[in-house]
C-alpha cells in the first residue's frame, strides 16, 4: 500500500523525437537547416524580377539589339518611299547657351579669383610677420 499510485512499467520506450539525428562525431560545422537573420540582405531584390523590370521598353531593346547585330535569318528592311506611320520626332538640337548667363558666370569667376588673391596676400603677410617674430625671439 505504500507504493506509487501510478506504477511505471519497466519497459518504457524513450520518448519520440522529431528532431534530426545529431551529426557524427568530429563533425564540427553542421549546415544550418534555415538561413539565420544574418543571411537577410535588405538591399537585395526579393521579388525575383530583374531590378530594371518595367523601366524599359523590351521592344525598343530588341530593335536596338537587332540593329547592332543583324541576323542572316531576317533580311534587312529597305525604305519603300512611303511615309512612316506615327508621329515623327524632330531631331534633337542642343539649345545655344544664353549670353546673359555666360556673362554672369564670368563675373562670378572674376569675383572669386579676386577674393582668393586677396586672402593669399593676407596669409602671406601674416606668415612673414610670424616668421620675423619667431626669429626675433631666438636672438
Amino acid at each position: 500500500m505504500g507504493g506509487p499510485s501510478n506504477a511505471v512499467p519497466e519497459n518504457d520506450p524513450p520518448p519520440v523525437s522529431y528532431a534530426p539525428p545529431p551529426p557524427p562525431m568530429g563533425f564540427d560545422n553542421p549546415i544550418a537547416t534555415y538561413p539565420g537573420s544574418s543571411g537577410y540582405n535588405p538591399f537585395e531584390n526579393p521579388s525575383g524580377y530583374p531590378s530594371d523590370y518595367g523601366t524599359h521598353d523590351p521592344y525598343l531593346t530588341t530593335a536596338q539589339y537587332h540593329h547592332l547585330y543583324p541576323s542572316s535569318s531576317y533580311p534587312p528592311v529597305y525604305p519603300t518611299g512611303y511615309p512612316v506611320q506615327g508621329y515623327q520626332y524632330p531631331p534633337y538640337q542642343q539649345p545655344p547657351p544664353q549670353q546673359q548667363q555666360t556673362q554672369e558666370i564670368l563675373e562670378r569667376l572674376d569675383r572669386v579669383e579676386h577674393e582668393a588673391n586677396k586672402t593669399k596676400k593676407q596669409h602671406s603677410s601674416f606668415l612673414k610677420g610670424l616668421a620675423s617674430l619667431i626669429k626675433g625671439k631666438k636672438k
